[in-house]
């Protein structure tokens, strides 16, 4: 009878360890706080066209916009981003930020800054 209330807690204690290093992983995962905004966003490929989409959501990080499947990303691809109302526009000129696409999905494109 000792012997299995011995290996129930050891079972018990590599649970809560592996629990604990899975909420570290999850909290490591999201680096930036993100903030959920709907903004225009215009994104000029490399070739010169331009996806106009709009911001789910925006970090120090980078931006999440919807996919509206008009367009040639693909992972990796270095663009430029215009986000209407925010970063830059009380400026003069239109502000483009160079940013790179870190995923393509069916209903939204993940880019970050660089």
């Amino acid at each position: 009878m000792r012997v299995e209330q011995d290996d129930q807690h050891k079972r018990n204690a590599a649970k809560t360890e592996a629990d604990a290093t899975n909420e570290q992983i999850q909290s490591d995962a999201r680096r930036f706080f993100r903030v959920s905004i709907h903004l225009p966003v215009a994104i000029r490929q490399h070739n010169s066209d331009v996806l106009i989409s709009e911001s789910l959501d925006i970090s120090e990080g980078g931006i999440l916009v919807k996919n509206s499947k008009s367009h040639k990303l693909r992972k990796g691809d270095a663009v430029k981003v215009h986000i209407e109302g925010i970063l830059g526009e009380d400026q003069e000129q239109m502000v483009l930020h160079p940013m790179r696409v870190l995923r393509v999905e069916e209903k939204t494109i993940a880019l970050e800054f660089i």
